[in-house]
């Protein structure tokens, strides 16, 4: 897979000293906005001629944009045809496990968790580590650390009278309970990654099913024509958004899903 490369060494009026890693801010003699904060991601996408293109893009550090390249943490074993290969180890067009079969990878994104900046309007402040057996025996299977838009497939046989179908998709960290399921901030740079494959759906990670990348309704929220296109310059195997097609499950939260139970 692609390398995270630490960014260029700054120059004296782009990085204040409150900044690491891959987070930059601008400085025009103005207080610093939270609009202003950047990004640095990394993309690798299958094209329709089956080569596979890189790229590095500065970017808002803005939810729909983070949320691209931060769910599965460096060392991930994805389940595959030829066995366990971890996130890093993936190339676009590699074959892996999916809810539909053996699916090609299509595209790779990733970024960086940046320890110590809590303070910072970013929405990579924690990941969530999963213990050994946290959701049940053998899953996952060792302990996994997965980034904050990670999704997993939650099943609750009484969803079905209400929505048609018995499984939803729910962000890991809603289940953090401190003990087996556990928000931590590390104290060091994380490299952190999502994927593709040409359908929406789920692959499956120490016996967890999570989802496959897809901005859901936030894209159609983007403001302007200028931040749309920076955002599809992150997929050069996509000419426009609607080729992210649809969603194949239904986006919730627990607290949701627990309310209702109650209800």
């Amino acid at each position: 897979m692609f390398r995270i490369v630490p960014p260029p060494r700054p120059q004296a009026d782009a990085v204040p000293s409150s900044l690491s890693g891959d987070l930059v801010a601008l400085r025009d003699g103005r207080p610093r906005r939270a609009a202003s904060l950047l990004r640095k991601y990394e993309a690798a996408a299958l094209l329709p001629d089956l080569s596979v293109t890189f790229r590095q893009q500065m970017a808002p550090a803005i939810p729909l944009f983070e949320q691209a390249c931060s769910a599965l943490a460096r060392g991930t074993l994805l389940r595959s045809p030829r066995g366990p290969v971890a996130i890093e180890d993936l190339l676009p067009g590699d074959v892996i496990d999916t809810s539909h079969g053996p699916q090609p990878v299509t595209w790779i994104g990733a970024t960086s968790y940046v320890p110590g900046l809590s303070d910072q309007p970013c929405g990579v402040q924690a990941l969530t580590r999963l213990t050994a057996d946290a959701l049940g025996l053998g899953r996952p299977a060792g302990d996994l650390l997965l980034g904050p838009a990670a999704r997993m497939v939650v099943t609750r046989p009484y969803l079905r009278r209400l929505i048609g179908r018995d499984r939803v998709l729910v962000p890991v960290a809603d289940y953090a309970d401190g003990d087996r399921i556990i928000e931590v901030r590390p104290g060091g740079a994380v490299q952190l990654y999502h994927l593709m494959t040409p359908r929406h759906g789920t692959f499956f990670v120490g016996g967890i099913e999570l989802e496959t990348y897809h901005p859901g309704r936030a894209v159609a929220d983007l403001a302007g024509h200028n931040l749309r296109a920076l955002f599809l310059s992150l997929f050069p195997q996509l000419s426009a958004v609607e080729e992210f097609g649809a969603l194949s499950l239904t986006r919730s939260t627990r607290e949701v899903i627990d309310g209702l139970v109650a209800s």
